[in-house]
């Protein structure tokens, strides 16, 4: 009886022993077992405590272990237990690419998932924010992510594959350098889109002033920003134009304080100069929406007595508040002239020097 299941273990098909095949099937059976007991138990409890955390990380590590690290687990072993076997060196070197090519793909795809929740996160973190255009951004970001993690992947999947490229690589590195001297204006476009996605120091249908230039934003491009001004013209700048410059962002003013001076004449009498600042507040005070701060005689500017007063106007709106200026210089106009209160003129003297004949 032993010798004949000793006969039958030499049988030998596919260049192997009966008995070495059985050996490497068992090794490979045990650990795709062992791999799978820590599939069901170990996985399935770090779920359960991790699904009791405030982190969306722990999940993903869960996610990556079952869908992307199990399978590629699965695939090592069973090229590792093959190995073994003394197959020729063609079939041989078609397992390895073919273990390569898999693990690599599994590998991708774990960048990937990072990458993806690492966006997401962001996302959620800045819900309140969330907007079409914004949102359609972040897909062309995640996008341009997944075609670099994709192709580092296959220029890994190369090296492991023996495939010499360092030839490729310094061509591709002195592509690099020519094409970043000549699109370094674009790349600095790219590079300044991405902190204003990010930054968001305005968003579309903000009003933004950069020097000179005023208007909303009607589209935040990879290269432009494009501004609507209130007189219809389209102001096109570039981006990198803009994380250079000083940028005013009137959309985020929750109020608008407003400081403003008053040149009376020299002559008033200080009794009347004494009087100014209670008219003043009187005029503000018959708004509801505005809060008086101050009116002081801060200087003598030019010889004549100057006032400095502040308001805080409790609302964005730039409309409301010239409706404000305007109702309360009306009044104040008023109040002036029944005081008999003139404001000075602007005046200067120039002495001529009558010079000397030689």
């Amino acid at each position: 009886m032993a010798e004949r299941i000793n006969s039958l273990l030499d049988i030998r098909f596919l260049g192997n022993s009966l008995h070495e095949h059985l050996i490497v099937l068992l090794g490979i059976l045990v650990s795709l077992g062992l791999v799978r007991i820590f599939q069901v138990f170990a996985i399935r409890r770090l779920r359960k405590i991790f699904a009791r955390t405030a982190t969306t990380w722990d999940d993903l590590l869960v996610s990556v272990l079952e869908s992307d690290v199990v399978p590629a687990l699965y695939i090592i072993i069973i090229y590792l237990g093959l190995r073994d076997l003394p197959w020729r060196l063609s079939v041989r070197d078609g397992m390895r690419t073919a273990m390569t090519i898999a693990v690599t793909l599994f590998a991708v795809r774990i960048v990937l998932a990072i990458v993806n929740h690492s966006l997401a996160s962001y996302w959620q973190r800045h819900a309140s924010e969330r907007t079409t255009a914004r949102e359609k951004n972040l897909n062309g970001i995640m996008t341009m992510a997944k075609m670099v993690v994709w192709m580092l992947g296959f220029i890994l999947l190369l090296d492991n594959l023996g495939i010499r490229i360092s030839a490729f690589m310094a061509g591709l590195g002195i592509t690099g350098i020519a094409v970043a001297l000549a699109g370094q204006a674009i790349l600095g476009d790219l590079f300044s889109y991405f902190v204003i996605f990010f930054d968001q120091p305005f968003e579309v249908g903000h009003v933004i002033k950069v020097g000179d230039l005023q208007g909303e934003v009607e589209q935040i491009g990879l290269k432009t920003t494009r501004l609507r001004s209130g007189d219809g013209e389209q102001i096109i700048l570039s981006n990198k134009f803009l994380t250079d410059s000083k940028v005013q962002n009137f959309k985020r003013m929750h109020r608008r304080r407003v400081v403003y001076h008053l040149d009376f004449e020299a002559s008033a009498a200080a009794e009347t100069l004494r009087g100014i600042p209670a008219l003043i507040k009187a005029q503000y005070q018959r708004f509801a929406d505005v809060t008086f701060e101050r009116c002081h005689f801060v200087r003598i500017a030019d010889g004549v007595p100057r006032f400095e007063t502040s308001y805080v106007v409790e609302t964005p709106d730039h409309g409301r508040y010239l409706d404000i200026q305007h109702e309360a210089n009306l009044g104040l106009h008023e109040e002036f002239a029944k005081a008999g209160i003139v404001f000075a003129v602007p005046s200067r003297r120039v002495q001529l020097l009558k010079g000397s004949d030689n």
